[in-house]
């Protein structure tokens, strides 16, 4: 019993730890990923007056698509990493710790090594994903023009269609998690205990277990970033008094907002207090600077970003998955 007891309380605070160690990676690869996929280059270019406004914008509406969906993926890709490492290498060193030796110089060595590897992720491997999305958005819209007028499940359906097509393409990183997460060959480049547990990290990245997760919880992020989409599409166009009743979303005008107040095309009642988001349509340069605000430079406490990270790091189905491979390596 108190040997189960003290397992269970030092895989307890490698949970603690885990989740701490995720929110200032993510904030890297947030950072990452803005840089890849820059907006604000483009918005400034538009602000200040350019002469070619229309491909600026076709420009701005991929990356701006791109980058929320980069985002999507490259936390649940982040975050199931991070998990594994942490609970593979607590597993290791309670199983250590077990063995009256003097070698905590070398198992903190041993652990910076091994959890250091992550930065290839977020400084490399990031922008092989933000290539392949970026990639998809182009083909997937390239139809779309500026004035075409788009419902919530016509922007919905853009979306659901780059996962489609990156998850048929060789490139998917829901099958290949490990080429985008770990450096070529680096299993190969370093001692054979570390290179042992490297091992073990490429075979849970590409178990089963762990692609299922990211295909469930890669479209759960999707349907969260509709969900907040989806209050720049409800509102009323007057109110009880007959004023305007606008939302303020991020432009690219000189002013620092722009208000949509006339794109709803279906008459809504001024004495209803029901909207129907499914018949209301925008044009897509409306949309544009809506999706690109979702994912700001810096991140804000209620933005996509940051709510879906915290869902991740409270997912109780990544937290099982995380026990049972500590229990496994603890032994």
């Amino acid at each position: 019993m108190l040997e189960k007891a003290r397992r269970r309380q030092y895989f307890e605070s490698t949970e603690r730890t885990c989740n701490q160690m995720i929110i200032p990676l993510a904030s890297n690869l947030r950072e990452s990923v803005t840089k890849a996929l820059d907006t604000t280059s483009i918005v400034n270019k538009l602000r200040n007056g350019c002469d070619d406004k229309v491909a600026s914008w076709n420009e701005l509406k991929v990356l701006a698509i791109s980058r929320s969906a980069a985002i999507i993926y490259s936390q649940v890709m982040l975050v199931v990493l991070i998990r594994i490492q942490f609970n593979i290498m607590a597993g290791h060193m309670y199983k250590e710790s077990q063995k009256v030796t003097d070698t905590i110089k070398e198992n903190d060595e041993f652990q910076t090594k091994y959890m250091s590897l992550c930065g290839h992720f977020i400084y490399e491997g990031i922008k092989q994903l933000c290539n392949i999305i970026k990639e998809k958005v182009t083909e997937i819209t390239a139809s779309i023009s500026l004035i075409d007028k788009l419902s919530l499940r016509d922007l919905e359906q853009i979306y659901w269609s780059i996962v489609s097509s990156v998850t048929a393409d060789d490139r998917n990183p829901t099958k290949n998690l490990s080429k985008y997460m770990l450096p070529s060959e680096c299993e190969e480049k370093i001692n054979a205990s570390l290179s042992n547990i490297i091992y073990e990290t490429l075979d849970l990245l590409e178990s089963e277990e762990i692609q299922g997760f990211m295909q469930s919880n890669i479209r759960s992020g999707f349907v969260l970033l509709m969900d907040h989409i989806s209050e720049f599409f409800n509102t009323k166009t007057s109110n009880d008094n007959g004023t305007k009743n606008g939302i303020s979303i991020p432009g690219t005008s000189n002013h620092t907002d722009i208000l949509w107040t006339d794109s709803v095309t279906t008459k809504i009642s001024k004495y209803s207090d029901f909207v129907d988001i499914n018949k209301i349509t925008m044009p897509m340069a409306k949309i544009i600077p809506i999706i690109n605000g979702q994912i700001p430079d810096q991140s804000k406490p209620r933005d996509v970003s940051t709510v879906w990270l915290q869902r991740l790091i409270l997912n109780d189905e990544l937290k099982l998955f995380g026990a049972n491979i500590y229990e496994a390596f603890s032994f």
